[in-house]
């Protein structure tokens, strides 16, 4: 390459975003850039005369990724995108993510002491496929944008019961190219068991468009119309039969699942290791049971709950804003800090769930694994108690043994608590449904 040219184009090019042709409403795929970055050694800023900080370095390439067709390399240094400089991995992430298929940026990058701009054409993210199902993607519209939905059929095509997959707190993409996250591996199951599911993207998650996830606009009420919007759509597919739509709500999912179905009826709910119980008293019960876990003394516990107690109440039944509750006591700092934005979570602490399970009456699976640290198994007998006394024996309560909050096998929840690297899926969770769901008709 000629490097005095290169350099020259960065003063022009920057991030270009491709529209669709004819203005038609399209979901644009997100973009693969296809690189693995680790933050710069100070051996390699010194070798290149790089500044003390700022930069990425590649380690590695994916095949099939933007980096390897434009000629990225690894040992390059990534130091600007776009006219954006480039503080470190993290900061690299958050700006590319929002790049689709399509878009055009050039990267400045160091490689030796040489300086090079290269113009990167923005490939598709490849898409999640499996050889004994269709695998096929779609969006709803929610609040004015999109979100990406990803369904899951069985072969061969026909009229089928079907599931819409409401998933735990948190920002991430339920989308799994290999096909190993638990998520999908229990609809992959579900599938394969005959049963059609729907997965909804989280606002700003993957394909999806609106604010981040992490936002106070990405609040509880919203994601809860996302669903509905979810719902609606996977009642009109070809291969779904309308009367036998179920939800299945995991974790948070479950205390969504009712106020979905209140607004779209369904056939019947499962929550899977979920929450009975007001938020705030829930937070208080599973923060002490993990202290306990932890192995903190008794005494150091309750004075860390005391705190617990004085700002999670501040932010949220009193609903200050986190820097009002920080600036009246900056211990708590370390206590308000929550896997969703602190919209979403004021919003949450207002449900009474009972009531919302009291407004609808349908059959309900409860399941719960009994190695699960992070919600409590005493609120799964009290659900099944809660419907039943609304609405008769609607609700059946079914303990998975060795299972924990995520899905996976664990024999007790003090190996769930102290497990640091990956474990192995639960599949007696598959039957459970399925079971269930064939009872039912």
């Amino acid at each position: 390459m000629n490097l005095t040219h290169a350099i020259a184009v960065a003063s022009v090019l920057v991030c270009a975003r491709a529209v669709p042709a004819g203005g038609q409403e399209l979901l644009r795929r997100s973009g693969f850039f296809g690189v693995q970055l680790v933050a710069v050694p100070a051996d390699v800023r010194r070798e290149r005369g790089l500044p003390a900080s700022g930069g990425v370095l590649v380690q590695a390439l994916v095949e099939g990724g933007s980096a390897r067709s434009a000629g990225i390399e690894p040992g390059d240094v990534i130091t600007v995108v776009g006219d954006r400089p480039i503080a470190d991995v993290a900061d690299f992430v958050q700006f590319t993510r929002t790049l689709r298929a399509g878009d055009r940026c050039t990267l400045r990058i160091r490689r030796g002491t040489d300086t090079i701009a290269l113009d990167v054409p923005i490939r598709a993210r490849p898409y999640e496929r499996a050889a004994d199902m269709d695998v096929s993607y779609g969006s709803v519209r929610v609040d004015g944008t999109l979100r990406r939905t990803i369904v899951t059929a069985p072969q061969p095509p026909g009229r089928r019961p079907a599931v819409l997959y409401v998933t735990g707190i948190g920002c991430f993409s339920q989308e799994s190219l290999d096909s190993s996250s638990n998520d999908t591996r229990l609809l992959y199951g579900l599938t394969r068991a005959g049963f059609v599911t729907m997965r909804v993207e989280k606002t700003g998650i993957g394909d999806s468009e609106g604010p981040p996830c992490s936002s106070p606009a990405a609040d509880f009420r919203a994601e809860v119309r996302a669903y509905i919007a979810g719902l609606r759509a996977l009642k009109t597919l070809p291969t779904v039969d309308p009367n036998g739509v179920f939800v299945i709500g995991l974790s948070i999912g479950g205390v969504e699942a009712p106020l979905i179905a209140a607004e779209e009826p369904v056939r019947g709910i499962i929550v899977v290791n979920t929450v009975a119980k007001p938020l705030f008293e829930y937070l208080l019960d599973s923060r002490r049971r993990q202290l306990l876990l932890a192995h903190v003394p008794y005494d150091e516990i309750d004075r860390r709950m005391a705190i617990d107690e004085r700002c999670n109440h501040r932010l949220l039944i009193d609903k200050q804003q986190p820097e009002t509750v920080i600036a009246s006591d900056p211990r708590c700092t370390d206590h308000i800090s929550y896997p969703a934005p602190f919209t979403f979570m004021q919003q949450w602490a207002d449900v009474n769930v009972a009531a919302a399970w009291k407004a609808i009456d349908c059959a309900v699976l409860i399941v719960y694994g009994m190695s699960d640290f992070v919600s409590t198994i005493a609120d799964d007998t009290y659900l099944a108690e809660m419907i039943n006394g609304f609405h008769g024996n609607r609700a059946t309560v079914k303990a998975i043994g060795g299972m924990d909050h995520g899905l996976s096998k664990a024999a007790t929840m003090a190996d769930s608590f102290a497990r640091t690297g990956p474990a192995e899926f639960e599949p007696a969770v598959i039957d459970a449904i399925a079971s269930w769901l064939r009872r039912l008709g």
